[in-house]
């Protein structure tokens, strides 16, 4: 009998412990099933990455965009969403296609023309509200938003002094930030280090404006009538040998202007304005402007630099 017993509880054990495998198969197949269906789930489509700038002109109605860089964009699945003013008007994809061109794709450097007046039956005001949706189609994705607006133009001609906000590139070994040159009078500035004797080309402080016209009220074609630049600075001795000046030139981009500017040699921050209405003239002009500062110093020894505090430019 008490061996009858023994078996009886062998039994009851085995049988427990093939529950609880069967328990443990049961959940590891759902586990699997579920893993599976989840990553079988296909993604949405990859969709173009683009970025745009956007211009418009009041006076004639007319919307700009601009493929400034990232992928080419297929017209066919495209669409253009505009909300202005609370109202939500279309511009499809075969209207895309007609306005580039019937081109299959927006490629760099191309710019969208959109007539709202003869597209939409609008007339485009200053301090509209203008939101343009750019639509990738197929997979409803948004390649960029775009947000179009005139407040600026309550005062178009007296915007004050424009400061770099496009980047700065200093290879002199010295040390050069955009803040350092926007506000006077901070205890911030740049740091350039001259070379011996002569000026290497390769050897600059470059500062781009990033300026967007419009944004100050300056439409595409305006011609500016007066652009002045003034720059703070110190040269911290007497050693100096020269300042060159080089600006971009928008009608040949391989080329940079140079103008040489004998600055007075200062120990403290003194204030030079350079006017520069004969090279920046144009809206397209200021939009590329560019600045770069050369120097070269007589004196053999380590430590001579030039410091800027600040760099504006003035524009009518």
């Amino acid at each position: 009998m008490p061996e009858g017993k023994s078996i009886m509880k062998n039994d009851r054990a085995v049988s427990e412990t093939m529950g609880v495998a069967l328990l443990i198969g049961i959940v590891v197949i759902m586990l699997s099933v579920e893993g599976a269906f989840v990553f079988s789930r296909g993604g949405p489509d990859d969709f173009p990455h683009a970025s745009l700038q956007e211009w418009m002109d009041t006076s004639t109605e007319t919307i700009y965009i601009k493929h400034c860089s990232g992928e080419a964009i297929r017209t066919d699945e495209l669409e253009i969403v505009a909300n202005i003013n609370g109202k939500r008007y279309v511009h499809t994809s075969s209207e895309i296609c007609e306005d580039l061109g019937n081109k299959s794709h927006w490629e760099l450097g191309e710019v969208l023309v959109i007539n709202a007046s003869s597209e939409w039956g609008l007339n485009l005001k200053d301090y509209d509200q203008i939101d343009f949706y750019i639509i990738d189609t197929p997979t409803k994705e948004l390649i960029q938003r775009v947000k179009f607006t005139t407040d600026y133009r309550k005062t178009p001609y007296e915007i004050g002094w424009i400061t770099p906000m496009g980047g700065v590139t200093d290879t002199s070994g010295g040390s050069a930030t955009l803040a350092d040159v926007q506000r006077e009078n901070d205890s911030d500035w740049t740091v350039y280090e001259p070379p011996y004797e002569y000026v290497n080309s390769s050897i600059y402080e470059e500062f781009d404006f990033g300026v967007n016209p419009c944004m100050y009220g300056y439409r595409p074609g305006d011609s500016l009538s007066n652009v002045t630049l003034k720059i703070v600075y110190r040269t911290n001795d007497n050693s100096l040998l020269k300042i060159i000046f080089k600006f971009y030139d928008l009608d040949d981009p391989d080329i940079w202007i140079s103008h040489e500017q004998t600055l007075p040699e200062k120990n403290h921050f003194y204030t030079a304005h350079i006017n520069l209405t004969e090279y920046v003239n144009t809206t397209e002009d200021l939009a590329n402007f560019k600045i770069r500062l050369e120097s070269a110093t007589h004196a053999n020894s380590e430590n001579k630099e030039i410091n800027i505090d600040y760099l504006g430019l003035w524009v009518e």
